[in-house]
Formats: structure tokens, C-alpha cells, sequence
């Protein structure tokens, strides 16, 4: 038990609404110490995040530890400071302002995903409300934006894409041992931008889609993964098992097939443009449950062959950034083979 002085030190630091009256020693001891050092530190780890955008993926998880931590008054101040300085920094032209807008994103996902925590809810249920949420929010703006202004979403992309493909044609023009094909191809953009404005129209449903769900998914694995950190004030009762034991129900394979023969329909020009449109973005929306699936038994196939630390983490990540397409088949074809219950088998033989 804590005496009394104890407590108060803890209770200005620990979220509101956990009570260490009745904990065990050891697991008072388990509590991480909360500061304004660590806080900042968060804070300042989402910002890099932020403005890196290979890693803008991981953007919400210093949030989500923070939400989990230290509550949604702090974080949501962290936050709005974040804010300011990215919107400071653009306005002196240190960066492209890509923390900007990524910064303040990262502060919702952050938020929808504690909030999964704090309500108990099935990660999976959590990660499919929240992203469906907020991509039927950014389509809203994006229609929105559409028909508000002159000419649509194409008269606002293509001075945009002649603008940003100029300035790359210049800056590689005069840069030693520049590519000739790139040129070229910079330059037939700049002639010609509905090359890269089309494909952004047609498929770009698709692609925020599954960057939404991505983000999501990415921020409540690390998340369940950094449990020992934030389960001393918060009892959920799943853990990243959950999240990766997902198996897509099998009536989904369907409207897939569905959505495949679109695509095989366009690809023998039996059908027209549409097609591929609608097969496409619709291979993208359930693709991306399928690679999750499919990540499940990544997973538990490096478990069965005894890679952890390092050499599993740069197995995910070379499977995940290299073989993205190859786990998403896995994760349709285990609707049929259910590839789990051979790791399981061979489990159960070593056992006995």
C-alpha cells in the first residue's frame, strides 16, 4: 500500500479517474513515473513523425501514449502547441508544411484510438468505426471542396502538378548526372498533367482508404505491443493476439470475386473504363483487411520458427514494405486453407 503523501505525488501525474487504493506493491511499483520531460518528449517525438512522411504512419502513437498517460487536457494542449510551431515553421519557410496538416491528424487518430482503450472495445471494432469515420469525414471535405470551387478538384490538381513538376525539372536539370528518363518523364507532365491527375481522381478513394485504415491499424498494434506501459492504468481485456488472430468472414469473398472480374473484365476490354475504376478502388478497400489477415500469419509463422527481436522486426518490415500484394493473397487464400491450425498442429506435436 502507498502512504498518503505517495498517493497525492502519483494522483497529479496519473490520468484522471485511476485509484491505487487496493494495488500490490509490484504492481505499484510497474506504475511508470509521469512527467512534463517525458510529455514534451512525445510531443516532440509525433512532430518528427509528422514531418517525415515515410513515418507519418507512427504519427499517432506518441499521441495515443500520451491520451493513455496523462489524459486529454495535456495532450490536447501538446497538441494545439504542436500546431503552432508547425504553422510558425511553414510561415518562415523552414519545411513544406507536410507537419502541418499530418500533425493535428495525428492528434485525432491518437485520440479515437485511446478512446478504444478507455471504452474496452475489440481493437478490430475500434480500428473499423474510427477509420470508417474518418474517411467518410475527409471524402465529405473533399466533395465539399469539389463543388465549391471553379473547375473541381481537377482545376485545383493540375497548377499543382505542371507547378511541383517544373520545379523538379529545374532541379535536376543542372544537377549532375541526372536521369534522362526521368526528364522526360517530368517533362511530358508538364505537358500533359492530366497524366498524374487522372489516376489521383480515379483512384484516390481507394488509396485514402486504406491509408486511413492503414494508420489506424499500425497505431493500435504498437499500441497493444506498448501495453506494460499503460496497463497499470488502464484494465482492457485484449491484448495484439486480438488485433492479429483477425480471420475475414467468408461471405466477404463474394463481392471480392465480384470486384476481381471487374478488373479481368476490364484487362480483355469486355468492359469499359468504369470497370476498372470501381474494381480497383474496390480491390484496394478489401485488400486492405486481407493484408491484415495475412500479416496475422506472418506473425505466428515467425513465432512457430522462433525469429523475435531484431530479426523479426526487419522480417515484418522487408514482408510488409516488399510483399505487401503476396500477404493480402495469403490472407484471402487462408479463407479456404486456414493456415493457422498447421502452425497449431505441428505446436501440438512438439508438445507432446
Amino acid at each position: 500500500m502507498m502512504n498518503n503523501e505517495d498517493k497525492n505525488n502519483h494522483s497529479d501525474e496519473a490520468p484522471k479517474g485511476f485509484n491505487p487504493e487496493g494495488e500490490s506493491e509490484l504492481r505499484a511499483m510497474m506504475i511508470p513515473q509521469l512527467n512534463t520531460s517525458k510529455l514534451a518528449f512525445l510531443g516532440v517525438l509525433a512532430f518528427l513523425f509528422s514531418s517525415l512522411e515515410p513515418f507519418a504512419l507512427f504519427a499517432s502513437i506518441p499521441f495515443t501514449m500520451s491520451f493513455l498517460l496523462y489524459g486529454k487536457m495535456k495532450t490536447f494542449m501538446m497538441g494545439v502547441v504542436g500546431t503552432v510551431i508547425a504553422f510558425l515553421l511553414v510561415q518562415i519557410q523552414f519545411n513544406q508544411g507536410s507537419a502541418l496538416g499530418t500533425f493535428p491528424l495525428a492528434l485525432i487518430y491518437g485520440y479515437l484510438i485511446s478512446r478504444t482503450v478507455r471504452a474496452k472495445d475489440h481493437p478490430l471494432k475500434g480500428i473499423v468505426i474510427n477509420g470508417a469515420s474518418v474517411f467518410l469525414v475527409m471524402m465529405g471535405l473533399i466533395l465539399t471542396l469539389n463543388f465549391q470551387r471553379e473547375g473541381g478538384l481537377r482545376g485545383i490538381l493540375t497548377p499543382y502538378v505542371q507547378k511541383t513538376a517544373t520545379q523538379y525539372h529545374e532541379s535536376l536539370v543542372n544537377a549532375v548526372g541526372a536521369a534522362g528518363e526521368q526528364l522526360r518523364q517530368l517533362e511530358d507532365v508538364m505537358k500533359e498533367p492530366s497524366l498524374v491527375v487522372d489516376p489521383v481522381l480515379n483512384y484516390g478513394t481507394g488509396f485514402i482508404f486504406v491509408v486511413v485504415m492503414l494508420s489506424f491499424w499500425v497505431g493500435t498494434f504498437v499500441t497493444l505491443r506498448m501495453a506494460p506501459l499503460w496497463k497499470p492504468f488502464h484494465e482492457y481485456p485484449y491484448d495484439v493476439k486480438t488485433l492479429t488472430g483477425l480471420k475475414m468472414p467468408f461471405p466477404l469473398v463474394w463481392p471480392l470475386m465480384g470486384i476481381l472480374a471487374l478488373c479481368v473484365g476490364h484487362a480483355y476490354e469486355v468492359l469499359g473504363t468504369w470497370a476498372e475504376v470501381i474494381g480497383l478502388n474496390g480491390l484496394m478497400a478489401f485488400g486492405v483487411f486481407y493484408f491484415f489477415q495475412g500479416f496475422g500469419i506472418l506473425s505466428e509463422l515467425l513465432t512457430y520458427w522462433h525469429f523475435f527481436g531484431f530479426l523479426r522486426t526487419m522480417a515484418i518490415f522487408f514482408a510488409c514494405l516488399m510483399a505487401y500484394q503476396i500477404l493480402a493473397l495469403v490472407g484471402v487464400l487462408d479463407t479456404w486453407v486456414d493456415f493457422r491450425r498447421f502452425f497449431n498442429k505441428k505446436n501440438d506435436e512438439q508438445n507432446f
